[in-house]
């Protein structure tokens, strides 16, 4: 299985006493689903350390049960100790997982040597049977996964790829040059979607895609068609929005974007609070100039 084209972290709802919407989540995935090529649940974007280990299961439960099986469903699976993280990768499998994305124990980061996580990502591998994505955001984590390291792991014949949020052009093609060319490496950072796949990366796990999905896919298809000129005006057009919804606003600026397309997102969960009315009005002009032709979503 190789991941390909547009993939959503898709946002978990919670109603606005912060009550996991299981209803509101299938819901939303239905209403993504003929825009994109396949989902990642409990990611960056899911609110995951705000749920509860039962809270996850249920959400990979729902998801798996509306997403279709011909298209590929990611589970993040990242705990801070390695034995928490191969339970939540065995349960993930168990849930009909197609693929898990392991973020770095981070924590005691000051502890967390190459070496040290080189057996730990090995030690996820080893303990699960779908393929293993090596999450690569030193913005959250403070650890960055070197090049070299990246081509010393990827050997491992249950490690599949990585995502890259870094938006650092210059490590990224590094990596593509050391390592495998079955390595499925993925972007995770929307302003360099197009950089990203001018050097090799084949598809993109973007919190924008939440929101914009067309948008982001139209990057994809000007530059498969070898549109240059196309894929970077598009590009361009989607930068303002993509920041808006990570570097700006962040989860409550993208479930607010959200709903404004009439998508059921819910509400962020405490401690975070939605963006005030000022600033949804600022996040609808970002979207209408992004989509100015886009109907709303039927609720």
């Amino acid at each position: 299985m190789k991941l390909t084209g547009i993939i959503p972290p898709v946002v978990t709802p919670f109603d606005k006493e912060g009550n996991l919407d299981i209803k509101a989540l299938q819901k939303f995935l239905g209403q993504l689903e003929p825009h994109v090529d396949g989902f990642l649940v409990l990611g960056s974007n899911s609110e995951t350390p705000y749920l509860e280990e039962a809270e996850r299961d249920q959400v990979i439960s729902a998801a798996r049960e509306v997403i279709p099986k011909s298209k590929p469903m990611l589970v993040g699976t990242g705990a801070e100790s390695t034995r928490a993280t191969v339970q939540r990768s065995q349960v993930a499998q168990n849930l009909h997982a197609d693929a898990l994305l392991v973020l770095a124990p981070f924590y005691n980061r000051a502890s967390m040597t190459p070496s040290i996580l080189e057996k730990h990502f090995r030690t996820v591998a080893d303990a699960v049977d779908v393929p293993v994505y090596i999450y690569n955001i030193p913005q959250v984590t403070g650890i960055t996964h070197s090049s070299q390291w990246l081509a010393n792991i990827a050997p491992h014949p249950n490690i599949a790829g990585m995502k890259d949020s870094s938006g650092d052009i210059m490590t990224l093609t590094e990596t593509l040059r050391l390592v495998p060319p079955t390595f499925n490496a993925l972007t995770g950072n929307a302003p360099t979607l197009l950089p990203a796949l001018s050097v090799g990366a084949q598809g993109a796990i973007l919190a924008v895609a939440n929101v914009a999905p067309e948008a982001c896919k139209a990057v994809i298809r000007a530059f498969g068609k070898g549109q240059l000129e196309q894929a970077r005006a598009l590009q361009y057009r989607l930068n303002p929005l993509a920041y808006a919804v990570t570097r700006d606003y962040g989860i409550a600026g993208l479930k607010a974007v959200a709903r404004a397309r009439g998508f059921s997102v819910g509400y962020p969960r405490a401690p975070l609070q939605d963006v005030n009315l000022e600033d949804v009005k600022k996040l609808e002009v970002m979207l209408a100039e992004l989509l100015p032709q886009q109907e709303v979503v039927a609720r």
